[in-house]
């Protein structure tokens, strides 16, 4: 039996039936990560996007804070040439 079917029907059978709103793409990280329940499978693709989301997060927040100190000299000599120029 293909590796797909057997995935399909490992999912069938954890979930009482095919469930509601399953892609492909679904059933291939299912088959990867071998959760075949439904609801576990949603909670762990969560658990990994607040993950994602909390590292991209935190390299923005670096990055805005390493511009700052980059431009920051930068910012203070344009104004006191400016005050100083007045």
């Amino acid at each position: 039996m293909g590796r797909m079917k057997e995935a399909c029907i490992d999912i069938i059978n954890a979930n009482g039936g095919i469930p509601e709103g399953i892609t492909i793409a679904d059933v291939a990280r299912m088959k990867e990560l071998e959760i075949y329940n439904w609801e576990e499978y949603e909670r762990q693709q969560e658990k990994s996007r607040s993950v994602l989301s909390q590292s991209e997060n935190s390299g923005e927040i670096a990055k805005v804070e390493q511009a700052s100190k980059k431009f920051s000299s930068h910012y203070g000599q344009a104004r006191e040439e400016k005050e100083g120029g007045q």
